[in-house]
């Protein structure tokens, strides 16, 4: 008996780190070079947006993902701010199936789905220009997911949650925004989706981290500060193999306000990259978006980006990205002037 008490406490601390969450700590990063030429030519450095990664298994069912990111702010007096970008807890009640509470990148499209703040893993520089304007990047709220269920990998997202208007610590009225996604993978590297957001805003705010839409900085006018429905519906196409790259996000906006009733805003967004020996991806990009003339939350607007690009994958955790693009901004009555350029960009992304 005395031996299987010593061996008893030999054992425990052995059995109480057994029971411990299981949790992995990874960091994000990349650094820039750019020279642009619009009026006058410009060359600068840049240090991009660092990305702290949690994820932690808390038991066999339950589990947590975090992700915290420091950027640049030109407002603080470091000229960086840290965000919560992500922190949910997600629970597996059966196979595939999840249940998961807390803040999210709204599951809208493949790009918000797939990729984090980390650029090692975009296949461009940047992400679609529509995210700065039309997609509600984050939601805080509860989420029914299902992934890879049945033959063709089905998959499929319901949100409810703090809409546009919102922070990550209030919303501005009762409603609530919806979400409603599904996907299916018909075969490695392929998947092919579609997706509903509607919220109602009561008085046309942009929080800051709930949704990113709207930065409005090319329009000058007094802002619409009545209610306005937004409706975005966004179908993606992605195919990555070992020769071909593919990805086509198209997004559809809605808005309607009683005075100036239906704009319908679209904007869409292609990249085709050649594999070449495995390290090697040579690529061209087509970034477009218009915004009606009679829009109220994202102003009248029109973009357009054309881009050639190659990137060098030195290992996964590290990679080179060096970009030629061309971005033409429309000029209407009411915005600003042109924003016009072309730019070479480089970015140095890494993991660790």
């Amino acid at each position: 008996m005395r031996k299987l008490a010593i061996l008893f406490y030999l054992l425990l601390p052995f059995l109480m780190w057994a029971q411990k969450p299981t949790t992995q700590f990874n960091g994000f990063g990349h650094l820039e070079y750019s020279m642009d030429y619009s009026d006058h030519a410009d060359s600068y450095f840049s240090i991009g947006e660092h990305d702290f990664f949690v994820s932690s298994k808390l038991n066999n069912k339950i589990s947590f993902l975090g992700e915290f990111v420091v950027r640049y702010n030109g407002s603080s007096g470091t000229t960086f701010l840290p965000s919560i970008e992500r922190g949910f807890l997600k629970f597996n009640y059966k196979n595939n199936r999840n249940l998961i509470v807390g803040k999210i990148h709204s599951p809208v499209n493949y790009w918000n789905d797939v990729y984090h703040h980390g650029r090692l893993f975009f296949p461009v520089i940047d992400r679609p220009n529509s995210f700065s304007y039309l997609v509600p990047l984050h939601t805080l709220g509860v989420q029914l997911q299902g992934q890879n269920l049945g033959k063709s990998n089905f998959g499929y997202d319901i949100v409810i949650g703090n809409g546009i208007s919102s922070s990550d610590a209030f919303n501005d009225n009762v409603d609530m925004s919806l979400t409603a996604a599904f996907h299916f993978k018909p075969k490695e590297g392929m998947r092919i989706g579609a997706s509903y957001y509607y919220d109602l805003l009561e008085q046309n705010i942009s929080g800051v981290h709930s949704g990113h839409s709207s930065p409005r900085s090319h329009y000058s006018g007094p802002l619409y500060k009545g209610r306005l429905n937004y409706h975005l519906i966004s179908a993606s196409y992605a195919n990555f193999n070992e020769s071909w790259e593919t990805l086509n996000e198209f997004t559809y906006n809605a808005t309607h306000t009683d005075s100036l009733g239906l704009a319908s805003n679209f904007a869409n967004f292609l990249y085709i990259g050649k594999r070449v020996k495995e390290k090697h991806v040579p690529y061209v990009l087509w970034d477009f978006m218009h915004i009606a003339h009679n829009d109220l939350h994202t102003y009248e607007l029109q973009t357009n980006k054309f881009a050639i690009g190659y990137k060098y994958e030195f290992s996964p955790f590290i990679n080179i990205k060096a970009q030629i693009e061309r971005f033409t901004d429309g000029n209407h009555p009411t915005t600003q002037a042109h924003r016009d350029r072309t730019s070479l960009r480089v970015q140095f992304a890494y993991g660790f």
